[in-house]
């Protein structure tokens, strides 16, 4: 294999840091939301992203966006958290072909509880490690990497801070 073929001794190592905080991190944050309310953290950001949007309602689709999951996992998700009446599904009263997923009572309850605890361990495996410049830079690198695979994910974020 030519030089060509493989990564640098930069990139490689880079690769290798950021394959790890996307294994591990994930993985801590699992633990604690496993621990602390019985959910996956993918399961957590499809009640937060449903708390987040205007009456506690979103399109199927783009929950799985704003989410960062596949539409077959997200149906899987939602499965489960309707079973713990935590959201509920109903077919779009102006488009029968769309489903909506609902934050039921339950589940808004659930995040009010979880997500105090939630936030502490993201700043502590996370924004505490980083100086104003490292965070500024982490969301630059990050935008970056994930616009030209998932562009509609970047457009359904709230707008940058001014810095």
């Amino acid at each position: 294999m030519s030089a060509a073929d493989r990564l640098s001794e930069q990139q490689d190592r880079t690769w290798s840091l950021l394959v790890g905080v996307m294994m591990w991190l994930p993985a801590e944050l699992d633990t604690y939301l496993e621990q602390s309310a019985d959910l996956s953290h993918a399961e957590y950001g499809v009640l937060r992203c449903l708390s987040l949007s205007e009456d506690r309602e979103i399109h199927m689709s783009r929950l799985a966006a704003t989410a960062s999951v596949t539409p077959s996992h997200l149906s899987r998700i939602v499965g489960r958290l309707e079973k713990r009446s935590l959201l509920a599904r109903s077919a779009d009263p102006t488009d029968a072909r769309k489903t909506l997923a609902r934050l039921t009572q339950s589940g808004a309850r659930l995040l009010t509880e979880v997500e105090p605890g939630y936030v502490a361990e993201v700043r502590a495996r996370v924004f505490e490690l980083l100086d104003h410049q490292q965070l500024d830079q982490l969301e630059d690198l990050a935008e970056a990497i994930l616009t030209p695979l998932r562009s509609d994910c970047i457009g359904l974020l709230p707008p940058r801070s001014a810095r």
